[in-house]
C-alpha cells in the first residue's frame, strides 16, 4: 500500500490501532482472533514496519469497534492507495445524530474487492460516478453504470467488483445509533403537586409488583421539566422514591442519561444457607467464620451488628474480617475488611501484549489488594474448605492460584494442610512469594495446570478458586484429572453464568452477571476524598444500572457500547494509586469487575461457562459430581444460574 496524502500515514495509523487496541485492552494474539488478521501483520503495522491493504484496515476497523475514519486519522483528504491501484479516500463524515462517512472508492479495471460484514445495523450506499461497479451483499450483488446506486445493510459479506473499465464510486456508510437510555415502559410528565407526586408513588408501588412477579424491569422517564433543573430533579426523585418501602425482591435506581427516570429491577435472592458437609475444618476460628456465614443470611436484628463490627478491625483472620464486612456491607454500612486497600508495584511485567496471561488483561496487583470485597469471596472458600478430605497433613493441588487470599483463607482454617500452588503469571508468583515467604507448607510453581509434570503418587485433593474460567475448561478439567488419584476430590470454586447458545445472549449474560457485582456493592465515596475517588464512583454509579438495564431490555449491544465507553472514560479519570478514603476500595474492585466483563466480551483470560456446561465437561473429562452449591446468585433463580459456584467432585 502507498500512502499518498502523507509519508507519515503509515506510521500514525499503525499509532492508532496500537492506542485503540490498548485502550481497550486486547492483546495481540486477541486482535488477530476477532480481526482475521495475522499477529505478526498488526504488530508490524503498529510498529510502523507495514503498508497494510484497505481490507486489513476495515477488518482492524470492525475488530476494534470504530468506524474506519477514526483508525486512518480522521481527517479529510486522507487517501489509502493499494499495491494494485485501488485506493479509498475520506471525503465526508458527519458525528451526528449518526456517524455517516462518505468515501471515494477508487478501483482499476477487472480489481474485486471482498468486504468482510461490518457489525449489526450498518448500511451503505453507494452511487457510481465513472466505469461500472458489481456491488452489493456477495449473494446478490447489482451491477452500476454512471449515475446509479444502490443501499443495502452492510452487516453481510459484500462485494466491490470494478468491471471492463476502472470505476470511480461514492460509497457511503451509515452506523447504527445505538440510543443511550433503556426504553422507558412509561413517560410521566414532571410532577407539580402533591397529587402529581403520590400517583408517581403509587405507579412506582405497582411497577415494583409487576417487576417481581415476572416482567424484571420497569423503566419510568420524566419529560418536560419546565423551570427544573435535571440536577434538581434527579435530587428530588432519589429523595421521593427514599420514602417507598423497600421490596426485598427490587432494587431501584435513578437514572440520568437523556432524561431523568426510576428504574426498577427484579433481584434474585443473593444467598442461601450453605449447607456444609461433613466437618472437616474445626477449631474455634471455624466455628466464628460459620456463625458469621450463618449471619449473612439470617434476618435483620437477630445479631449484633455492633460486635460484627468490632470483629473486621480486631481479628486477625483475613477469612473471618471479610466475613464480618461483608455482613455489615449488605446491612446498609459498608466496610472494608482487613488486608485490603493497597497497591503493591514492586516489579516490572513487561509488555504483555503477546502473551494470553491473566496480566496481559486484569491488574494482578489490584486484584491482590482489593477482590477482598467481592461479594462472597470469602464465603466461597470457606465453603470449599468444609468439603476437604479430613486427613492431617493434607496436601492439596491448588490450581490457578493467583496472587493467593484463598490460599491464605484456606491455610487458616485448616493450619495442618500442605499446597503445591501452581499459576502461570509472573506477577502472581511474584505476590505468592511475598504473601507465603515464611510458611515452609506451600510450595509455589509458575506453570499452567496443563504443562505440569505428573506427581508420581497423585494429589487425594485438589481445588481451584475463581480460576477455571481462565483457561479452556475441558483442558483444565482434563490436566487437573491426569493430577489426582482415582477417588480423589476436586473442588471448584469459580464463577459462572446463565446459559446461552448466541453470542448476543452471551454477552447480555456476562452483563447481568458482572454487573449485579458491582451494584450490590456500591458505595458514596465522602467529599473528602480525593475529587478522582470521587468521580470515579459517582459515574459507575450514574451509567451502570442503566446498562444492566438495556441487558435486561434485549439491547446488550447497546449496553456493551455504553460499558466500554464508560470504562475508557472512568480509567482517564486521575486519581492517587492508593484509594483516598477507604471506601473508595469498593470502586476500585468495580473497575477490576469492569476489566473482567470486557475481557468477557474479547473472550480474552474471560472464558466464563454456565454451570450446566460446566458440570457435562466435568463428567466428560472423568469426574463424577458429588454436590454443587450456589454461593452467591447474580443473575436468574435458578440453581444452575448465574452468580458463584462450588463444585465437589470425585475423580472416576
Amino acid at each position: 500500500m502507498m500512502l499518498e496524502s502523507d509519508g507519515n500515514q503509515s506510521l500514525s495509523i499503525g499509532k492508532n490501532v496500537a492506542t485503540i487496541r490498548r485502550r481497550r485492552g486486547l492483546t495481540l494474539d486477541g486482535l488477530s482472533e476477532l480481526s482475521s488478521v495475522s499477529r505478526a501483520s498488526i504488530s508490524a503495522l503498529e510498529n510502523g514496519a507495514d503498508n497494510p491493504r484497505v481490507q486489513t484496515l476495515w477488518n482492524l476497523a470492525d475488530a476494534l469497534g470504530v468506524n474506519f475514519g477514526t483508525l486512518i486519522g480522521d481527517s479529510q483528504g486522507e487517501r489509502v492507495l493499494d499495491d494494485d491501484g485501488a485506493s479509498v479516500q475520506l471525503i465526508d463524515r458527519q458525528t451526528s445524530p449518526k456517524i455517516v462517512e462518505a468515501y471515494l472508492l477508487e478501483l482499476p479495471a477487472g480489481i474485486v474487492r471482498n468486504a468482510r460484514p461490518h457489525v449489526s445495523g450498518v448500511h451503505e450506499h453507494v452511487v457510481v460516478l465513472t466505469g461500472e461497479l458489481l456491488t452489493g451483499p456477495s449473494d446478490g450483488p447489482s451491477l452500476l453504470t454512471p449515475g446509479q446506486s444502490i443501499s443495502f445493510a452492510a452487516d453481510v459479506p459484500h462485494i466491490y467488483s470494478a468491471e471492463r473499465t476502472n470505476t470511480r464510486a461514492i460509497v457511503t456508510i451509515v452506523y447504527p445509533r445505538l440510543d443511550d437510555a433503556s426504553w422507558p415502559d412509561q413517560e410521566l410528565n414532571w410532577p407539580r403537586s402533591k397529587t402529581d407526586w403520590e400517583s408517581v408513588v403509587s405507579l412506582v408501588e405497582r411497577a415494583s409488583i409487576e417487576v417481581q412477579n415476572g416482567l424484571g424491569i420497569n423503566v419510568k422517564a420524566f419529560r418536560h421539566l419546565g423551570q427544573v433543573s435535571f440536577e434538581k430533579a434527579e435530587k428530588e426523585l432519589r429523595e421521593k422514591i427514599a420514602t417507598i418501602p423497600s421490596n426485598p425482591a427490587v432494587r431501584r435506581f435513578i437514572i440520568t442519561q437523556n432524561a431523568p427516570g426510576i428504574l426498577s429491577l427484579y433481584r434474585t435472592p443473593q444467598m442461601t444457607s450453605l449447607p456444609f458437609s461433613d466437618g472437616s475444618v474445626k477449631g474455634d476460628l471455624t466455628s466464628r467464620c460459620l456463625k458469621l456465614a450463618h449471619y449473612a443470611t439470617a434476618r435483620p436484628g437477630t445479631y449484633d451488628l455492633d460486635l460484627i463490627h468490632r470483629t473486621v478491625s480486631e481479628t486477625s483472620s483475613l477469612t473471618e474480617s471479610a466475613l464480618a464486612a461483608e455482613i455489615l456491607t449488605r446491612n446498609g454500612t459498608p466496610t472494608v475488611p482487613l488486608g485490603v486497600g493497597r497497591v503493591e508495584h514492586s516489579w516490572e511485567t513487561g509488555d504483555t501484549d503477546a502473551e494470553r496471561l491473566f496480566e496481559a488483561r486484569i491488574d494482578v496487583d489490584a486484584y491482590e489488594a482489593y477482590e477482598l470485597v467481592h461479594p462472597a469471596y470469602a464465603r466461597q472458600t470457606l465453603a470449599l474448605a468444609c468439603y476437604l478430605p479430613v486427613k492431617d497433613g493434607l496436601k492439596i493441588l491448588d490450581v490457578g492460584t493467583g496472587p493467593g487470599l484463598p490460599l491464605a483463607m484456606l491455610r487458616e482454617l485448616r493450619p495442618d494442610m500442605h499446597a503445591l500452588a501452581v499459576d502461570p503469571s509472573q506477577v502472581a508468583v511474584q505476590h505468592l512469594t511475598r504473601r507465603f515467604s515464611e510458611d515452609p507448607a506451600v510450595e509455589i510453581r509458575q506453570a499452567s495446570i496443563t504443562e505440569l509434570e505428573r506427581s508420581n503418587n497423585g494429589f487425594e485433593a485438589a481445588v481451584s478458586i475463581g480460576a477455571s474460567h481462565h483457561l479452556d475448561t475441558s483442558a483444565f478439567l482434563a490436566a487437573i484429572r491426569e493430577q489426582m488419584k482415582h477417588g480423589g476430590r476436586v473442588l471448584i470454586a469459580d464463577e459462572m453464568v446463565s446459559g446461552f447458545s448466541s453470542r448476543e445472549e452471551r454477552e447480555a449474560a456476562l452483563i447481568r452477571h458482572h454487573l449485579w457485582y458491582i451494584l450490590d456493592t456500591l458505595v458514596e465515596i465522602p467529599k473528602g476524598a480525593h475529587k478522582g475517588d470521587v468521580q470515579l464512583a459517582q459515574r459507575l454509579a450514574q451509567v451502570l444500572p442503566e446498562a444492566i438495564g438495556m441487558a435486561y431490555s434485549d439491547r446488550s449491544k447497546a449496553a456493551r457500547r455504553t460499558i466500554r465507553d464508560l470504562f475508557e472514560e472512568v480509567m482517564a479519570i486521575e486519581r492517587p494509586m492508593q484509594p483516598s478514603h477507604p471506601l473508595a476500595v469498593f470502586s476500585r474492585f468495580h473497575l477490576l469487575e469492569l476489566q473482567a466483563l470486557i475481557a468477557g466480551f474479547d473472550y480474552e483470560v474471560e472464558q466464563k461457562t454456565s454451570p450446566l456446561r460446566f458440570k457435562a465437561l466435568a463428567r466428560r473429562n472423568g469426574f463424577e459430581i458429588t454436590n454443587h452449591h450456589r454461593i452467591y446468585a447474580t443473575d436468574g433463580d435458578g440453581f444452575n444460574d448465574a452468580g458463584t459456584h462450588l463444585l465437589v467432585m470425585e475423580a472416576v
